[in-house]
């Protein structure tokens, strides 16, 4: 069995986290452009599912159903106001003529005299001036009562149609209880009556004689067209009144939907770029309501969201991506301490990294370990791995935490052989870009690393002060990974493992194994059995 005496690494092995900058305020970018630079959020949803839509209707809905009927309430009260009015004007007109006319000169004629005589002259002329200058009347006569109630008979008849009563001709009052009531008191018709003088409504007082005695009664009409014409009107007004109110309704239905719907639309755009990762989105709602209030709320999350990623992408940088979440996740929990974990740690370093550097500039040396490790670093995060830290050209990458994972000594080994296999690629390009005869010219064919396995228990978590920690791992595992890498030395090998790791792997990759046997490593008391591939 071979002693191999490996002297302690140069390099430390607990490795701290760098201190994070500090953060830059973000520069906000205003959405008030937004409908320009991009489709409206608001029509991928149905116009009728529309929020602002919806509420504008049942609004609209409601204020417009509550006008038509107040409109409808003012038609009808207006209209049974007008008539109201006129029927008191029938009223007190009939009842003043009544009040002119000699009763007891018309009660001396005999019910069916049919010649014009001066009083019937004096009383038609009189009709006729009433007539005149009421236009609404339509005509105003004396009927007289007969032994039979129903049977009355026209004692004058002035109307501006055609077809008035002659003196002594015949009417029938059957139908019109009204008119019969008329005789007695003063009355006016509830609602227009038709018989075979037209369609009219009419107002009736007594006349009588000085004994007491009814010569008659005096009718005033008014005929229905003249009702339909006043009705026709106080609906126009009323249909106009409508018409204007929903009109202004509507303006101001859409004025309100707009003032809801725009500040709606850059809720969903921000939001929608929040959920999509742009944390740069601000509303910038300049408006003094709950909408303002709501956009001042956001901008401020933003603006946490925005100091928070940024603080893990900075930290991301500096620690691995798996560590700046884990850190993150228990950021309640942010103390010091950790925890033992069974893992599988790696350690890799460059061959001739002292005299490659020596032919290099340090802007070229710092240009090509970026690209190195830069690639190296994204080997090991597509296998699970996390960097704890990089050590110059040197590598210490976990597996197993902060993600816990059962296979990560297969993870390892095919991580350390992706490692290998990028170096190869590396080293075609810098051959390609002339990069590679700096160090040819030394002699050196080819930059190669040497990667160390080892599968054991750690302590990994938060190292450090109150003021200054580190995540890390530490323990012998740690150191006898590193040992392993620098025995690829004593071996002439480029990937060196132990037997702990060689005994978690698949059999696809345990067979590509090289056993080496045992080996004496310096500061232990046990040997270690190790294998290569």
């Amino acid at each position: 069995m071979p002693e191999v005496k490996q002297s302690t690494p140069k390099r430390p092995l607990t490795i701290t986290s760098h201190e994070v900058p500090a953060l830059v305020e973000p520069t906000p970018v205003d959405l008030r452009a937004l409908p320009d630079g991009g489709a409206d959020p608001l029509k991928s949803i149905r116009s009728f599912q529309r929020f602002h839509l919806r509420l504008t209707l049942i609004y609209g809905t409601v204020v417009i159903l509550i006008l038509v009927a107040v409109v409808y309430a003012f038609y009808v009260f207006w209209s049974k106001s007008e008539i109201e009015s006129l029927q008191k004007r029938l009223l007190s007109l009939s009842t003043s003529l009544a009040q002119t006319i000699d009763a007891d000169a018309i009660s001396k004629f005999d019910l069916q005299h049919n010649q014009m005589s001066a009083l019937h002259r004096e009383i038609q002329q009189q009709f006729a001036a009433v007539v005149e200058r009421d236009k609404d009347i339509d005509s105003v006569y004396v009927l007289r009562p007969s032994a039979v109630p129903n049977d009355l008979y026209f004692f004058v008849d002035y109307s501006q149609q055609q077809g008035a009563g002659e003196p002594g001709q015949y009417y029938s009052a059957e139908g019109a209880p009204i008119m019969l009531r008329g005789f007695n008191r003063p009355s006016v018709e509830d609602e227009p009556y038709r018989d075979e003088f037209g369609y009219t409504l009419s107002a009736y007082a007594p006349l009588m004689t000085s004994t007491d005695e009814v010569a008659g009664l005096v009718g005033v009409d008014v005929l229905a067209t003249r009702l339909s014409v006043l009705e026709n009107r106080i609906l126009r007004i009323s249909a106009i009144t409508l018409i204007a109110s929903v009109a202004l309704i509507t303006l101001v239905s859409l004025l309100v939907s707009r003032s809801i719907r725009e500040p709606l639309r850059k809720v969903i755009s921000c939001t929608g770029a929040v959920a999509g990762g742009n944390l740069d989105v601000r509303m910038n709602l300049q408006r003094h309501d709950e909408f303002g209030l709501l956009g001042e709320h956001f901008d401020k999350m933003t603006d946490h969201l925005k100091e928070r990623q940024t603080l893990r992408d900075l930290f991301g940088r500096y620690v691995s991506e798996d560590v700046a979440s884990a850190l993150l996740a228990r950021e309640e929990n942010f103390e010091l301490g950790g925890h033992e974990a069974i893992v599988t740690v790696l350690f890799c370093d460059l061959k001739d990294y002292t005299t490659i550097s020596e032919r290099l500039s340090p802007v070229q040396m710092v240009s090509m370990i970026n690209e190195y490790l830069g690639v190296m670093n994204s080997v090991i995060d597509q296998n699970r791995g996390c960097v704890i830290e990089f050590l110059g050209d040197g590598i210490l990458a976990v597996f197993g935490v902060p993600e816990t994972s059962p296979d990560h000594a297969e993870n390892a080994t095919r991580c350390a052989l992706a490692m290998r296999e990028a170096l190869e690629a590396l080293n075609r390009q810098w051959q390609a870009d002339g990069l590679a005869a700096r160090w040819q010219e030394l002699g050196v064919d080819r930059i190669e690393c040497r990667i160390g396995l080892h599968t054991g228990p750690v302590v990994a978590g938060n190292l450090g002060s109150k003021t200054r920690m580190k995540y890390g791992v530490i323990g012998d595992t740690v150191n006898l990974a590193a040992r392993l890498e620098g025995m690829n030395k004593v071996y002439d090998t480029t990937i060196l493992m132990s037997d702990e790791v060689k005994s978690r792997l698949p059999n696809d990759i345990a067979l590509q194994t090289r056993h080496l046997g045992e080996a004496q490593v310096k500061g232990r008391t046990h040997s270690i059995i190790c294998h290569a591939i």
